[in-house]
């Protein structure tokens, strides 16, 4: 391999595996590869974000218009009208008083910011005791070293020896288990639960309908923040502007990114209640929150986010969305009867279908791989197929999306 074909170390991705798929264009609701393939994207650029789908060329001239207008100022005691607005648009259709923005650059960044905000704010109070976090098996919360502290996947969790102290996973959606390791631990030093409305990269698991509402009365009654990572449920993909809308329940700290931007451009966020920020303000001018990143707030990610709003509402595309995830947890049920099939799963526009076998990794990666082959992307995720389309899909994407698997894993069978 010569020095520069080696030169890019890809996420997630083997490095001395083979050659991958390099994707060189996206139009609407398909991607192009080098090789001339035309895909049709049920992921969503891979992983839930591209929301709108492809190509968006209005977002393009807006970035476009703003970079040169402004290319860049930090917020560190400066601000900008971008970020100022995008923060208002968003608040504006948060869940309750989540009306603080902090911005960030992803969902990792959102999440290592809010159990920041979590620990900081029991300090403010007094009780700076409050520094543990429990969360559920299964869960993912980003990449970053509190991320993988609070997340439920071992493969995330293993080779980077000792994570943040404090932290337990409980198995997920089982409340008496959520209230007896509280009890074990102690609500005293405990600063936060965390959870995804819907767990997305540990296989698409929506929770039981009044799980959501027994943890939030929990945490109330123990004194305990919730968070909710809504980085992959937010923005629509369960069929409302939150997961949050979606199960009648308001955390107190919440993160978003992916379907903030669309991906356009990589921006996340935390997003904090009323009773969160109200003790960061310091009358006399201090720093409360010593925390932020360079890129927090970048104005090419506030216009796009900004056109994002836009285009949802104009569209009507978080109602398209509901009626649409609607359909697709009906189509993508019916492969539940194949043989290799073990389990669907599935919420809006989430859907898992699950294969049988002690390993089924080495299936579902065969699986994928002949899918795409027949012009259809999916995720390729551990024991399951994962599927996440833009909410621009149609429902007749839907239906080849779903046949396409279906002819695939009856060949399997």
């Amino acid at each position: 391999m010569s020095k520069a074909s080696g030169a890019l170390w890809m996420p997630f991705t083997s490095a001395g595996g083979s050659k991958p798929p390099v994707v060189v264009a996206g139009d609407g609701n398909f991607v192009e590869t080098e090789d001339g393939a035309r895909l049709l994207d049920a992921t969503a650029g891979g992983v839930a974000c591209v929301i709108l789908g492809h190509g968006r060329t209005e977002i393009a001239d807006a970035v476009s218009d703003q970079l040169r207008t402004l290319e860049y100022h930090c917020l560190f005691g400066y601000s900008h009208p971008r970020a100022q607005e995008l923060a208002e648009a968003v608040s504006a259709r948060t869940p309750g008083d989540l009306d603080h923005v902090f911005f960030t650059n992803s969902g990792s960044e959102a999440v290592e910011t809010a159990l920041k905000m979590a620990r900081g704010y029991w300090r403010r109070v007094g009780r700076g005791s409050k520094t543990g976090f429990v969360s559920l098996h299964r869960g993912y919360h980003g990449m970053n070293l509190g991320g993988i502290s609070v997340g439920g996947l071992t493969e995330n969790r293993s080779g980077f020896g000792p994570l943040l102290e404090g932290c337990s996973q409980v198995p997920a959606h089982d409340i008496d288990a959520l209230e007896q390791e509280l009890a074990y631990r102690d609500p005293s030093t405990v600063a936060a639960v965390i959870m995804e409305p819907v767990q997305a990269a540990g296989g698409v698991y929506p929770p039981p309908e009044d799980y959501l509402t027994q943890v939030r009365e929990m945490c109330s009654r123990l004194d305990v923040l919730l968070v909710l990572d809504e980085v992959v449920c937010g923005f629509g993909r369960l069929g409302h502007w939150f997961g949050g809308h979606r199960y009648g329940v308001v955390p107190d700290i919440m993160t978003v990114a992916k379907g903030l931007t669309s991906a356009y451009i990589p921006m996340g966020a935390s997003i904090a209640s009323s009773r969160v920020h109200e003790v960061f303000v310091d009358p006399e001018g201090s720093i409360e929150l010593m925390h932020g990143y360079t890129y927090s707030g970048h104005p090419a990610a506030c216009v796009a986010g900004l056109k994002v709003i836009e285009i949802l509402e104009r569209e009507g595309l978080i109602d398209h969305s509901r009626q649409t995830g609607r359909h697709l947890q009906e189509r993508v049920g019916t492969l539940d009867s194949l043989p290799v099939v073990a389990e669907v799963r599935g919420e809006g526009m989430l859907a898992a279908v699950e294969l049988a076998g002690d390993s089924p990794e080495p299936l579902v990666a065969e699986a994928q791989r002949r899918i795409q082959s027949a012009g259809v992307l999916v995720r390729a995720q551990a024991d399951h197929l994962g599927i996440y389309p833009p909410f621009t899909f149609t429902d007749s994407e839907v239906d080849r999306v779903v046949d396409t698997i279906g002819t695939v894993l009856e060949e399997l069978s």
